[in-house]
């Protein structure tokens, strides 16, 4: 009796359960069914909410850095085509078999859950479809029977919304695959190092199965685990017929390489700075192509480390570099440090630092020198010149090598790197007009008042970065145009850009700092400059020995390089030849191909911009402009027979210019009559056979005091010979030739004295049968012709005369110690 009484117990249950499962389907359904018709779903709430993860690459795509969200997830949005069809289906075979064949919600698997949920009382089976877990992931909620029926009814409205490949590209794009991965396609790129197109079955499927616990099956902490929910999903590909026994074989037995660690992050200081500058921009996510070259950029990352390595005894212990192409000014290289994880300042873009350039600003100030009519052959005095700073401090610039070279042509001056003559450029051409082409050029760092810096501009007094020095050398390759950097590719060319200097100049300055001759002169023959190929380079070197810079350009690519310390402290007397000189020509060897095959000539203008102010292509326009011209390099001037060699530059000409006086034949060069007997001038009637001629410069009036103290250049004599002046006619004389007036005499320790004699020499005219030499006034000698005579030296000032039958000489006063 009382187990009938049960049973029967048992089988009300179960027919109120029954009852109770088919109301509630029913009740839900019919919901269901008047929201979605009610309620269609909202595109627009479909929309991606969530920020991609950053991630910038180079020209052709390589991946440079990621960088996670604001949620600190990876995530990719990619469109359903270019998600790979192995995951589709495998994402399909485990968790929603019936997709394609329900309107979302699955009947059959809601009634087994149903059942399931109510006799456990409790929420063990969801009998979620992948349209449901959209719904969940869109809005996330939950787990209740409340919160699953309104994850039904949004799952409905989806699927009246969306076609099927839409809710799986929703789907695969907003799932979470462990390791802060959202997505497939991020997932793809985190576990197995790319895109999901490339995966293998087996990748696939351990990918596909990895939603259902992204952080217990994360293969990289729980591989075993993710191996075995890996098998599960091929065992559901294979028993829905979506693969074949032996590709199912084939998947077990394919080993699984995963990434272990995010993409190495690299060109990390370009990066940053790509970042820093697009800030805005960059907060949305998504890919981002750069200009950078990563092929180049490790190469020469590369450079710079054992560049510094070789010179760190030397006190240099950091290098930066920077390339661009001067087409469309794009940054193909940033190199800030030489290891950017080294400790203390390695992070730091040395690329981006503010640093005093030295004299690499000198070819801006030639520029605007050439632009006011001057030429590289114009002279500039090289003498020493006081001047008054903005403090009203009085200063007289020095050369580096301490000495002044005197009258120096410009272009010998500025490739020579001479600070006497850039300070008198910089002042022939005005510090504020100079000030202001630097900036407009891109030195926007100089901002401070012209008063602040004052002629000292030209020699690098104030602070610029690497970048814009190497955007400001980019001007003269582009045929004088601006260069505004770009870190972003885009599609357009190379953008049209304000003129700031003439093609004419900018050929001028190439035509300089391109003469290997020239450089020569400054640095010696086999100096690192040196490149085998046509280069254009500058060197600076800041104060206290503290920055060592090297900037230069082809046709095509405009190098810039930097090395010193961080902290300031001064290297080793390493200047900008010796110290970014030698990486300099790494880089450009690197660059523009050994033998400088790669990019325009020098001389050639890169760039779509690089246009004269009239529309005239800048290099037609040099050609017919600039001459070449053979000139005299003392004066500049036409050569003449008096000129012992002779300089070719190019030079635009015109009547009304200073650099006219290449045309008009040399006048500093001219020989002067000597009498052969003295050394001094010879007057018109002296006889010929005693006149001889030589050449000597006649400088202008500033170079006065400079002549006199140059051995190499010596002024001529002034004073007339006394046997032949320079008017009347020759005099009867009596002269002493040696020794000579003033005249001093050192008696050699250890040597006999009788052996240290001086030779006594006069001039007789009209010839004596003999002269008497007298010394201090009693004779020492008497002499027929030549009239010479000796005397063993005796210290003393002592004065000599010589007696003939005509007179007496003048008497000569000198000195034996």
């Amino acid at each position: 009796m009382g187990a009938a009484h049960t049973s029967t117990r048992l089988l009300k249950r179960l027919g109120r359960g029954i009852m109770w499962i088919l109301v509630i389907t029913l009740v839900a359904w019919g919901g269901l069914e008047l929201a979605v018709h009610m309620l269609p779903y909202d595109r627009e709430a479909l929309r991606p909410d969530f920020p991609e993860s950053l991630r910038i690459r180079d020209r052709e795509g390589l991946l440079l850095r990621e960088a996670v969200n604001a949620e600190g997830h990876r995530a990719r949005w990619t469109p359903f085509a270019e998600i790979s069809p192995l995951v589709v289906q495998a994402t399909v075979a485990v968790e929603d078999r019936r997709f394609y064949d329900h309107d979302g919600v699955d009947l059959s698997a809601v009634i087994r859950a149903t059942r399931q949920n109510l006799a456990e009382g409790r929420v063990v089976s969801g009998a979620s479809t992948l349209t449901m877990q959209l719904a969940r992931l869109v809005k996330p909620h939950p787990r209740s029977f409340w919160h699953k029926a309104v994850e039904a009814v949004q799952a409905r409205r989806i699927e009246e919304t969306l076609s099927k490949d839409e809710i799986l590209e929703q789907y695969l794009n907003r799932a979470p695959y462990g390791a802060g991965s959202i997505g497939a396609e991020a997932a793809s790129l985190r576990y197995f190092g790319k895109p999901s197109m490339h995966l293998s079955l087996a990748e696939a499927a351990l990918l596909a199965g990895l939603p259902q616990g992204p952080g217990v099956l994360n293969p990289l902490r729980h591989p075993e685990r993710a191996r075995n929910r890996q098998r599960t999903v091929l065992r559901r590909m294979l028993e829905e017929g979506l693969i074949s026994e032996l590709s199912h074989e084939r998947a077990l037995a394919t080993p699984l390489r995963y990434v272990q660690a995010p993409t190495q992050p690299t060109a990390l200081h370009f990066t940053e700075a790509v970042m820093d500058r697009h800030r805005a921009l960059m907060r949305k996510g998504g890919d981002f192509i750069t200009t950078l070259d990563l092929g180049l950029q490790r190469d020469i990352e590369g450079m710079v480390r054992d560049h510094v390595a070789h010179l760190r005894d030397k006190g240099l212990t950091n290098a930066a570099a920077v390339v661009l192409d001067n087409d469309r000014c794009e940054i193909l290289a940033m190199v800030g440090s030489a290891d950017y994880w080294a400790k203390g300042d390695g992070a730091v873009n040395g690329a981006m630092a503010l640093r005093q350039p030295g004299s690499t600003l000198k070819p801006f100030t030639y520029a605007l020198a050439f632009e006011q009519g001057h030429s590289p052959a114009s002279v500039v005095p090289d003498v020493e010149t006081w001047y008054e700073d903005p403090t009203g401090h009085r200063y007289s610039p020095r050369n580096y090598n301490d000495e002044y070279l005197g009258p120096v042509m410009m272009g010998e001056a500025l490739a020579r790197s001479l600070n006497v003559p850039a300070i008198r450029v910089a002042q022939m051409v005005g510090a504020k007009p100079l000030l202001a082409r630097l900036r407009a050029a891109g030195l926007e760092s100089l901002d401070k008042g012209a008063d602040h810096y004052g002629l000292g501009v030209t020699l690098g007094n104030g602070e610029v970065t690497l970048l814009e020095l190497a955007r400001a050398y980019a001007v003269f390759p582009r045929g004088g145009h601006a260069c505004t950097p770009k870190m972003l590719r885009s599609k357009a060319g190379g953008d049209a850009t304000a003129q700031v200097f003439d093609p004419v100049v900018a050929a001028m300055i190439t035509d300089v700092l391109g003469d290997d001759g020239l450089r020569a002169l400054a640095f010696g023959a086999n100096n690192a400059l040196m490149m085998g190929f046509p280069v254009a380079v500058k060197t600076g070197t800041s104060e206290n020995w503290r920055d060592s810079w090297a900037v230069g350009f082809t046709g095509q690519f405009t190098v810039a390089i930097w090395a010193g310390d961080f902290e300031g402290r001064p290297m080793h007397k390493v200047a900008g030849v010796a110290g970014a000189g030698p990486l300099f020509h790494r880089v450009m060897k690197r660059v523009a191909g050994p033998a400088g095959e790669v990019g325009l000539p020098l001389g050639r203008f890169a760039g779509p911009g690089a246009r004269a102010q009239d529309g005239r292509d800048p290099e037609a326009l040099v050609a017919d402009t600039l001459r070449q011209i053979r000139v005299c390099p003392l004066s500049g001037m036409a050569p003449t027979a008096h000129c012992p060699g002779t300089r070719v530059i190019r030079a635009q000409v015109t009547p009304e210019t200073p650099s006219a006086a290449v045309t008009q034949p040399d006048t500093w060069l001219r020989p002067v009559a000597l009498d052969r007997r003295n050394g001094l001038r010879a007057g018109p009637h002296c006889p010929k056979q005693f006149v001889t001629e030589e050449v000597f410069a006649h400088l202008p009036a500033e170079y006065t005091d400079w002549q006199a103290q140059s051995v190499d250049l010596p002024p001529p004599p002034s004073a007339y010979s006394p046997l032949c002046p320079a008017e009347g006619p020759v005099p009867n004389a009596l002269v002493i030739t040696h020794p000579a007036d003033g005249d001093v005499f050192v008696l050699e320790p250890g040597l006999s004295r009788s052996t240290q004699r001086l030779a006594l020499k006069a001039h007789v005219d009209p010839p004596s049968s003999s002269v008497a030499w007298l010394l201090d006034g009693r004779e020492v000698a008497q002499a027929r012709w030549p009239y010479t005579a000796e005397w063993s030296l005796r210290a003393g000032r002592h004065t000599l005369e010589v007696v003939g039958a005509e007179g007496r000489s003048a008497p000569v006063t000198f000195e034996v110690r």
